[in-house]
């Protein structure tokens, strides 16, 4: 997969002068942070020699940290945690993702790579111009601009900065392992949760239990009411999708790893993600994990005799989790027919998803070319709702469809720039695992495959679920652009800075 780069020249005569110039930065940026978090002058020197101690020893001794550090952050949605939860101001929540400026910077400047602007990346610029048409000609420019906001900094701001720091196949890999490791820290608190029955309890806000969960058992004494958890991000369908999107990815690492320990570490890693995100009960991500299953069997990664050790393990964990059935079940209701009450014979649930989605293919339809503007469409939702007529929705509400909401709200234009960027990206991925199959490359052939099933797992999920919480979208798509863009040069630059790096300490 080809990158059009764009080469700048190295500003600086030497390494450090760079970093001279890198601190003064953080400095500045420090400062800034600080001053904007807290009147309290005590507060603001703290959160300055915090952050730029921090800072400087990452970019002086272990430059990649900070880029792992930020990837895991994202995943188990620390800042908005200490935000929601600790007290943390917004401001300062919100300034740890920007931490990926300064890796940014180091390669740009030290190490004199050149700026990656590739395909993706220009689409995504296209999306974002059909956005603020939209958001121009919106009922309320107002209320459109936290979307677009949100898109610039959670879209195009993290995948740029993404695609520019992680520069090697050993980078991507301690990434990879980054997010597994988030992904396991809070599915198996989900599940010492659910184990333990202390729903009540979220644990500093990394075990959050919403709503009120549903029926799962009928007994004399009333209902047995089951909680469905939503780990950090407080949404138990959103952390099911981003929980499910780790599994694909640990399992064909595990099956690239050579180690024996860290193949062990890698499948136990993935199925405590995938444990924990089952427990939110999500019909969509059962629904996602179904096609996951079925895909890798046609693509012969599954065996027959794997195949019924699959469904032995499904078995167990619907035993130990018969609530899993119940919910999977209530899907059946969407296929009724007229005789047996339709839709209206499914739940309320079913019911107001089916509306919303109703509602936003025709709010597309009056509306075919840019939409009604980023996040507009859940002010239209109350007036459609009554045109349907299935289910009356008072309330602002999203299209729980990824789908019909993109199009509702971006239209025919925003649509199908999207789905480019989902194709293109697919495309990549498979001619990448092509490419390092012919060469016998196992490890990341099966990267490549295990961030193509990421996506797929995620545009399952999506017929259920709207475009939000972008950010977890916008990461795996920048580590599937990444990997898709190896070739064996890449392997030959990662073994000689490693010379480099071994002679310097020798010397």
């Amino acid at each position: 997969m080809s990158q059009t780069e764009i080469v700048l020249p190295g500003p600086f005569k030497n390494r450090f002068s760079a970093i001279t110039v890198l601190t003064i930065i953080s400095m500045a940026l420090a400062i800034a942070v600080g001053l904007a978090s807290t009147s309290n002058p005590f507060l603001v020197l703290a959160a300055v020699a915090f952050f730029a101690t921090a800072v400087l020893f990452s970019l002086l001794k272990l430059p990649n940290f900070i880029v792992i550090l930020v990837t895991f952050i994202i995943y188990t949605n620390t800042s908005v945690v200490m935000i929601k939860f600790h007290g943390v101001t917004p401001m300062l929540g919100y300034a740890l993702p920007l931490l990926l400026v300064f890796p940014f910077l180091w390669e740009l400047i030290v190490n004199r790579r050149p700026v990656k602007v590739n395909i993706v990346f220009l689409l995504m610029l296209m999306y974002f111009s059909v956005l603020l048409l939209g958001g121009t000609f919106s009922r309320n420019i107002t209320l459109a601009m936290p979307g677009l906001i949100n898109y610039a900094t959670e879209g195009l701001g993290l995948y740029f900065l993404l695609i520019n720091t992680i520069r090697t196949p050993k980078m991507l890999k301690n990434v990879v392992w980054s997010l597994l490791i988030a992904g396991a820290l809070i599915g198996g608190l989900s599940l010492y949760q659910q184990v333990t029955g202390t729903f009540d309890n979220n644990y500093w806000g990394f075990a959050q239990v919403t709503g009120r969960g549903f029926t799962a058992e009928e007994t004399l004494q009333g209902a047995v009411i089951q909680p469905r958890v939503s780990g950090p991000i407080g949404e138990k369908n959103r952390f099911a999708q981003v929980m499910l999107m780790l599994v694909p990815i640990g399992l064909f690492l595990a099956w690239g790893e050579q180690s024996k320990r860290l193949r062990s570490l890698a499948f136990l890693l993935t199925g405590l993600a995938f444990v924990g995100g089952s427990l939110a009960f999500s019909r969509g991500a059962q629904v996602g994990l179904l096609l996951l299953i079925v895909i890798m069997t046609f693509m012969r990664y599954i065996k027959i005799r794997e195949l019924l050790i699959i469904v032995l393990g499904i078995v167990l964990l619907l035993v130990a989790f018969p609530q899993n059935a119940l919910r999977f079940g209530s899907l059946g209701a969407v296929f009724a027919t007229e005789d047996e009450g339709g839709l209206r014979s499914a739940d309320g649930a079913i019911q107001g998803r089916a509306t919303e989605m109703l509602a936003a293919m025709l709010v597309f339809m009056d509306n075919p070319f840019v939409g009604v503007g980023p996040g507009m469409f859940s002010y239209e939702m109350a007036e459609y709702s009554r045109r349907i007529g299935l289910r009356n929705i008072i309330s602002t509400r999203e299209a729980h469809s990824l789908y019909p909401g993109v199009a509702a709200e971006s239209g025919l234009l925003g649509f199908i720039t999207l789905m480019g960027i989902f194709f293109y990206t697919l495309n990549g991925l498979a001619q990448a695992r092509k490419y390092w199959l012919a060469r016998n490359n196992t490890q990341l052939a099966n990267l490549s495959t295990g961030f193509f099933l990421a996506i797929i797992s995620y545009m399952t999920t999506g017929i259920f679920l709207h475009f939000a919480y972008i950010r977890y979208f916008w990461l795996i798509i920048a580590l599937s652009v990444v990997v898709s863009g190896f070739r064996e040069s890449d392997l030959a630059d990662e073994l000689e800075a490693v010379d480099e790096q071994s002679g310097s300490s020798r010397g």
